[in-house]
């Protein structure tokens, strides 16, 4: 039976251990000695009834148990961190380490200059930016929020909808003037198309035409994961995109680019902006600092992104 009362510096001593090349190194850094160090291990063992290292000549392997301990102590001293930041951030300056995981598109073509302003406006919150379209589980990847752009949320995580995503086939207008005009879904079929790399090298590309929908079936010539790659592509000239309208919308109203097929929606890879946490962890005040001036600043934005009438 564990014992009720259990020594939170001994767990925080314990995650040191494991997290140490060796029991010599952990007690260095916890300033003690080796045979204090392995005297408050038996101490947390018998806390806990169970042995949670084995310790060999060479080095020391945890038991199951110490598997256990070890997943469960990273969060109650992650949890404790986040209290101890909210209550401090009480009245105070918002503070602490945000751990982020953005979709390459919506990053590079968007959200970065609203992350620069986010840091300048609270200088006392880290960022830690990864960009990639992988969500994965964000315990292991140390992530705190993620978002995704898609039509179906993962399951195993708390997904929160924050707007829609409208695609849209569009081209350069130097493009355009210079080839026949695009009229109906029989010109798109001799076009070169740029598309995302993920929606497969041959697919059933779906239009939704004046509340019609129709397939058609596309070869890209140029697709790519990275998608200020897709949009540079079409910039230069090389063919008709599908690119989310968040990423170009700024571009059709200034002219530079121009949408291809009157009245046309296209079915991109996925629909919708989630913001993504686990249910497991509790966010702390920077990280929700930061969720809510992202989500406040698309749901203002998104209105933006609707085909112009």
């Amino acid at each position: 039976m564990i014992d009720n009362n259990l020594d939170l510096n001994l767990v925080r001593l314990y995650v040191t251990m494991v997290e140490s090349p060796s029991l010599t190194a952990a007690a260095a850094s916890s300033g003690m000695t080796r045979s204090n160090t392995s005297k408050r291990l038996k101490i947390l063992e018998k806390a806990v009834g169970a042995q949670l290292m084995r310790r060999t000549t060479r080095h020391a392997e945890l038991t199951e148990a110490g598997h256990l301990l070890y997943a469960h102590a990273l969060r109650m001293l992650e949890e404790l961190s986040s209290a101890t930041t909210s209550i401090d951030s009480l009245g105070k300056t918002v503070r602490g380490d945000v751990r982020v995981r953005l979709p390459t598109g919506l990053a590079h073509l968007y959200l970065t200059p609203v992350l620069l302003d986010f840091a300048r406006k609270h200088p006392e919150i880290s960022l830690r930016v990864l960009i990639n379209d992988s969500i994965g589980d964000l315990i292991s990847a140390e992530v705190d929020v993620a978002l995704k752009v898609t039509s179906q949320p993962p399951e195993d995580h708390v997904a929160r909808r924050i707007c829609g995503v409208g695609w849209c086939l569009c081209a350069a207008t130097p493009f355009l003037e210079a080839h026949a005009p695009i009229i109906n879904t029989t010109d798109l079929e001799r076009c070169d198309l740029i598309t995302p790399q993920s929606l497969g090298r041959r697919f059933n590309l779906k239009l939704t035409i004046a509340g019609d929908t129709q397939t058609v079936r596309v070869s890209p010539r140029i697709q790519s994961g990275d998608y200020p790659f897709l949009f540079e592509s079409m910039m230069a000239g090389l063919g008709v995109a599908l690119l989310p309208r968040y990423a170009v919308w700024r571009q059709i109203q200034a002219g530079t680019i121009r949408e291809v097929l009157e009245n046309c929606d296209a079915e991109g890879v996925g629909d919708s902006i989630y913001m993504i946490t686990t249910s497991t962890r509790f966010p702390t005040v920077a990280t929700r600092t930061l969720m809510d001036f992202i989500s406040e600043h698309l749901e203002s934005q998104a209105p933006n992104w609707k085909k112009q009438a």
